[in-house]
């Protein structure tokens, strides 16, 4: 069985004569976390142990939460399952250390927060209860944390860095009964709520803190190929240093509500997934009442694959009239050379405001996406006033090692007239000159992940080189780079 060692803060600052700079303090800390994690993970030779990457799709410290009874299965496939501590209740938990150091990510030296260097920690334990195959309960516990990073804040709220011991996620799941013509389930209480290609609506795993929801969800489902999901929730504000609960905060997105409708259909179409919904992100104290119309398919025919998802919103924004569009359009080739070299492309577009004077609001509202995944690794950008273009590679390599390797291209659609958002949908710059360039940029991303028995592994370099939009806007600096180290294991 493999063990973990927690760095905490005083492994950071413990010995009064440690003189090296905070900022570089993280990285040592994560060399020490890694080998520990991996130095016992590597001599107990199980090879049943999975890895943390397919972990990471289980519930509920380990991803999606959608089957309690998955949920309550071995991290060790073995006729007796070590995390079953009486019957019908089991254990879990996960632990995530990432070491990330920016440079330029402000593109002006003189800037707070232009360079950094920090230490990210998540620890997850949950607890399932499954008394009956119609009923399951879940508690997740979760203590996040940053370390080696002064400038950024450990208490503000909301925060996506911190959040000390607190309640993740806590539900109840009542099923209807199996003799039942319709299958019908009920989720009440705080949880992740994932959806088609999580552009819309993700947990954001990425984040540290994550994303979670208060509220409710019923699944109807006509088969195992037809399932419709009806939801009424409220996002969760990280309070780092209380109980998370729903005070005002300064951010928009964390004061709404969203409600929604979503349909999924494997069987409307050979060899496709055909997905509709409806979302509706509401504050009434801001005036807003965000209405999201769209589609989705995915679907494969041999080495090809291609998706595509279309959306459109109305209703009001900050009391204007809301009035944007979604597309994306994307494809891959699966080659039969060694490692089976995979090609993509991919186009996106969030519409933009070209007349802030109007009374329209055109900017299109992303909502709760997994903006990383797909704008760029460095964070730069959210699907709002923006055109993308993104060109993949990724391969399989010796020891069940992935490397991806990503292009992109960002220009956005209404340069003078709208701004330039980063992936949380804060203005990085706005521009009233309306013969500024659209061309804001280039991003290379380079990812490697590999497991190594319960442990995943990964790591990734960004670099961003800025185009005329960044000169015309007398930017300091044009280039910036990322880069991060993780580590991940679940039990």
């Amino acid at each position: 069985m493999a063990r973990v060692l927690i760095a905490t803060p005083d492994m950071i600052t413990c010995d009064p004569a440690w003189t090296l700079p905070a900022r570089r303090r993280p990285v040592i800390v994560m060399a020490l976390a890694f080998g520990l994690i991996v130095a016992p993970a590597a001599a107990s030779g199980d090879d049943n142990l999975r890895s943390a990457a397919e972990a990471a799709s289980e519930a509920p410290s380990s991803g999606s939460t959608e089957q309690a009874a998955a949920t309550a299965q071995a991290a060790v496939e073995e006729p007796s399952d070590w995390r079953e501590i009486l019957p019908g209740l089991t254990i879990g938990s996960q632990l995530r250390l990432r070491t990330e150091s920016r440079r330029n990510a402000k593109f002006d030296g003189a800037r707070p927060g232009n360079d950094e260097d920090y230490l990210l920690s998540r620890f997850r334990f949950d607890l399932t209860w499954q008394p009956s195959d119609r009923v399951a309960g879940v508690v997740e516990l979760q203590d996040a944390r940053i370390h080696g990073e002064r400038a950024i804040s450990e208490t503000r709220t909301p925060n996506i860095f911190a959040d000390q011991l607190d309640i993740h996620q806590a539900y109840l799941d009542v099923g209807s009964p199996a003799s039942g013509s319709l299958p019908v389930s009920l989720r009440i209480g705080r949880q992740k709520l994932v959806y088609g290609s999580q552009r819309m609506v993700s947990p954001l795993e990425w984040v540290n803190t994550a994303r979670v929801f208060d509220g409710a969800r019923i699944r109807v489902g006509a088969g195992p190929d037809r399932k419709l999901d009806a939801f009424a929730t409220r996002l969760v504000p990280v309070t780092p240093t209380g109980l998370n609960d729903h005070g005002p905060t300064g951010s928009r997105m964390f004061n709404s509500q969203l409600h929604g409708v979503y349909y999924t259909d494997t069987a409307l179409v050979a060899g496709a997934t055909v997905e509709g919904y409806w979302l509706l992100r509401r504050a009434a104290r801001l005036d807003d009442a965000v209405h999201t119309i769209g589609t989705r398919v995915d679907t494969r025919h041999g080495s090809w694959a291609f998706d595509a998802e279309l959306a459109a919103q109305t209703g009001s924004y900050g009391g204007l009239d809301q009035r944007a569009a979604l597309v994306h359009v994307g494809g891959s080739y699966t080659t039969a050379l060694p490692g089976r070299l995979t090609l993509g492309t991919a186009f996106n577009l969030g519409s933009g405001d070209d007349d802030p004077a109007d009374g329209v609001h055109g900017t299109f509202d992303q909502l709760y996406p997994l903006g990383h995944a797909y704008y760029g690794y460095m964070d730069l950008f959210a699907l709002q006033n923006l055109r993308n273009t993104e060109v993949t590679a990724e391969t399989a390599l010796p020891g069940r090692a992935r490397l991806r390797i990503a292009l992109q291209d960002f220009a956005l659609v209404a340069p003078g007239a709208d701004a330039w958002y980063n992936v949380g949908g804060a203005v990085v710059h706005r521009s009233a000159d309306a013969a500024i360039s659209s061309h804001v940029g280039n991003e290379l991303d380079i990812t490697i992940r590999l497991p190594v028995g319960p442990v995943g592994l990964e790591a990734g370099y960004g670099r961003f080189f800025g185009g005329t939009y960044l000169r015309d806007a007398s930017f300091a600096l044009d280039t910036a780079d990322f880069f991060y180290l993780q580590t991940m294991v679940g039990f």
